[in-house]
């Protein structure tokens, strides 16, 4: 599954990388309308398929290459690494691996030195440097955020499972115990492990 995602945002920059280097260039508007169309349809379609798609953004593949291939398309309608709006480009940076897994920041970046190295071929441009760099010097903080995120939920599936373990094995002693005042106990035992996957769930 997070393979389909490295791929589908790899495939958002060679989608764009093509229609900026082709005749295709001057119909990017109307391409960036298309995809947006196309985009609901895919969520809708998604949503009506899938019981538990209840999210605006549910980080699937197909998502994650139209939500880039749309951002780079408006960052290129506008001026490209110029571009007014080019600060989307970090919130692709925070925001993908941050659903997905830090390994995504990593393909992010290595992407988008390639998308822009024409830019940085056609002259060294302090503005253009700045802009590419920045991308670079924000990296580690993505990779970091990322990964703090992906030790949390770990912990998090990790106790649960402890607690479930809990649980099971309380309810066989208490089905087993004919002292009432250790069924008391017990029961006190599986009511703790209830609390504490509420409050860490």
């Amino acid at each position: 599954m997070q393979y389909l995602r490295y791929i589908s945002l790899v495939l958002a920059f060679i989608f764009t990388a093509a229609i900026k280097s082709s005749p295709l260039e001057e119909q990017m508007g109307f391409i960036l309308a298309a995809l947006i169309v196309i985009a609901i349809i895919y969520t809708t379609i998604q949503r009506r398929r899938k019981v538990s798609y209840n999210a605006l953004f549910n980080a699937g593949a197909g998502e994650i290459f139209f939500i880039s291939s749309i951002v780079l398309i408006m960052i290129e309608i506008t001026g490209g690494v110029d571009s007014s709006i080019y600060f989307l480009n970090y919130f692709l940076l925070f925001g993908l691996p941050l659903i997905s897994s830090p390994i995504m920041a990593l393909i992010f970046v290595g992407s988008i030195l390639f998308f822009y190295l024409p830019d940085l071929i056609r002259g060294l441009n302090v503005d253009v440097i700045l802009r590419i760099g920045s991308i670079l010097l924000l990296l580690p903080l993505s990779y970091f955020l990322s990964n703090e995120l992906l030790k949390r939920q770990r912990e998090k599936l990790e106790l649960k499972e402890k607690v479930q373990d809990i649980q099971e094995a309380a309810q066989d002693l208490e089905a087993n115990e004919d002292d009432l005042e250790a069924r008391d106990k017990i029961d006190d035992i599986i009511e703790s492990a209830q609390s504490i996957e509420e409050n860490h769930g």
